[in-house]
């Protein structure tokens, strides 16, 4: 039972919280080696397209992301392979920091899981659509209603988002959601193509 309960994916993603509280009590200098930092990814230091997922700004911020974190894997990603779990996770974190090094150059620091939260939201409720399709895809529509009204011009922040020391970057919020997307649509079309060519 307990296994049904605890599967590798969950104990990856308690995994990657303890990480994230780990290094929000590091301290600045570890905070500032892992954070999106534009001009030090362009001179090289890629490893930060996947690090600054992991640095936050605050005890608050960190504590926001890694409550959604957990419900989000105990309720939609708990059944997922590692193996996909993994590649999902790398293709969100990847997506939402090569968008915004890309079309968002006027942003020059980053931290945050909030992008790939989004991603995973996504992919999570379109695998479970097979329990309640249309449950999951009115679940997807409303993470695209909300971002598309974080993207109206009068757009102010939540309590929550109110109590980071900066403003949100809500185009992460897009590029996570359609990362999400966009992997579960590949993973359907290898299934799908797996199927046609291996009937039984």
């Amino acid at each position: 039972m307990l296994q049904k309960v605890i599967s590798p994916s969950l104990i990856l993603s308690l995994s990657l919280i303890f990480l994230m509280l780990c290094f929000s009590m590091a301290g600045t200098q570890v905070e500032l080696l892992l954070e999106f930092n534009r001009d030090k990814i362009l001179q090289g230091e890629y490893w930060r397209l996947i690090t600054s997922n992991l640095v936050h700004y605050g005890f608050a911020h960190v504590m926001m992301n890694a409550a959604a974190f957990i419900i989000i894997s105990f309720t939609l990603l708990r059944d997922l392979s590692l193996k996909s779990y993994v590649l999902l996770l790398l293709i969100c974190a990847l997506a939402v920091n090569l968008g915004t090094l890309v079309f968002n150059p006027e942003l020059t620091f980053y931290r945050g899981f909030s992008g790939a939260l989004h991603g995973l939201i996504v992919a999570g409720l379109l695998f479970n659509s097979v329990r309640n399709r249309w449950l999951s895809y009115l679940g997807v529509a409303l993470v695209f209603g909300k971002i598309i009204h974080e993207h109206q011009a009068d757009f102010q922040a939540n309590e929550l988002q109110a109590l980071l020391p900066v403003n949100v970057a809500v185009d992460s919020h897009l590029y996570g959601a359609l990362a999400g997307l966009v992997f579960f649509g590949l993973i359907f079309a290898y299934s799908h193509f797996r199927k046609n060519t291996n009937p039984t």
